[in-house]
């Protein structure tokens, strides 16, 4: 749905796929615009690194699709094999045009994390990827937390690395910031690897 000045009202599409197991819930913004899609799954985009430093951290999976249904499948089972669970926070969108960046996207209305967390007492971390704008993963996952009135103490500069806690239904729930995995960050992908590596319990 359109409005004026080339902004565009988007609804998250029905991608949320829950795993028997998830140990970690890796958090991103919002999926790119449908032009940039290669596939409907998240990280829909070929270019972004996020699928392949999962691989690279998963032992002896190879990323084999970068397109269609299977490229879908495909990631399924990498998510079952990591035990890791994967949504984003946007559920209702406005973007500026067909851009992909935070800055040009504004979160209306958040996904539903809680009914994760509940259904999950086995998790115990959360990935936020993304931290600069304030759209992003990380400043969306704060104002989430804020409106169901969940106390968490936050870092005041967030950057890769840091970590959080905050306590839901008696346990403690540990959330890492990372480095977004789009190309637009100018970081190689060996060295994206090396920056997820440090925050997940998996080894090349």
């Amino acid at each position: 749905m359109k409005n004026g000045n080339n902004i565009n009202i988007e609804e998250h599409p029905n991608w949320y796929y829950d795993i028997p197991v998830m140990d970690t819930l890796i958090l991103g913004s919002y999926p790119p615009h449908p032009d940039k899609r290669n596939y409907e799954f998240y990280y829909p985009n070929k270019r972004n690194h996020f699928w392949r430093i999962l691989a690279a951290l998963y032992t002896n999976y190879q990323l084999t699709h970068f397109d269609g249904s299977e490229a879908v499948q495909e990631r399924k089972r990498l998510m079952e094999g990591m035990k890791i669970g994967v949504q984003n926070m946007g559920k209702t969108i406005s973007r500026i045009g067909n851009s992909s960046l935070d800055t040009n996207i504004s979160i209306i209305e958040y996904n539903d994390i809680i009914s994760i967390l509940k259904k999950h007492p086995e998790l115990k971390l959360i990935i936020l990827s993304g931290f600069s704008a304030k759209s992003s993963t990380y400043h969306g996952f704060c104002n989430y937390l804020k409106l169901h009135n969940i106390a968490f103490s936050a870092p005041v500069k967030p950057s890769h690395g840091l970590s959080f806690s905050f306590t839901f239904d008696k346990r403690e729930i540990k959330c890492t910031i990372c480095t977004s995995t789009s190309t637009a960050t100018k970081i190689k992908l060996e060295s994206m690897i090396d920056k997820f590596k440090e925050v997940l319990r998996f080894s090349v």
